[in-house]
């Protein structure tokens, strides 16, 4: 009956939090959206979170040739010491 399917969908949701490291909601929309197909609601979870992933993998690899980079470099070494330092004490 109902609360069986009720019980089944709470363990895939459960499954699929686990499986794809996002939130329960997240997790019931997708599962939802693809009819409790747990292969589909993944495959669409990846293919939702590849997109903006590439696109920001990206944006990070452009700027490397250009000339603003280089002077922010020092800075976020002295940084990264600093707190290296103050973390030995």
């Amino acid at each position: 009956g109902a609360a069986m399917d009720e019980l089944k969908h709470q363990v895939m949701i459960n499954q699929f939090v686990l499986t794809a490291g996002c939130a329960a909601d997240q997790a019931k929309q997708l599962l939802q959206a693809a009819h409790w197909q747990f292969e589909t609601a993944l495959s669409a979870f990846f293919q939702e979170t590849n997109i903006p992933y590439s696109h920001h993998h990206q944006m990070m690899c452009t700027p490397a040739n250009t000339p603003a980079t280089p002077p922010n470099f020092p800075d976020a070494l002295t940084m990264f010491s600093r707190l290296k330092a103050s973390e030995s004490f």
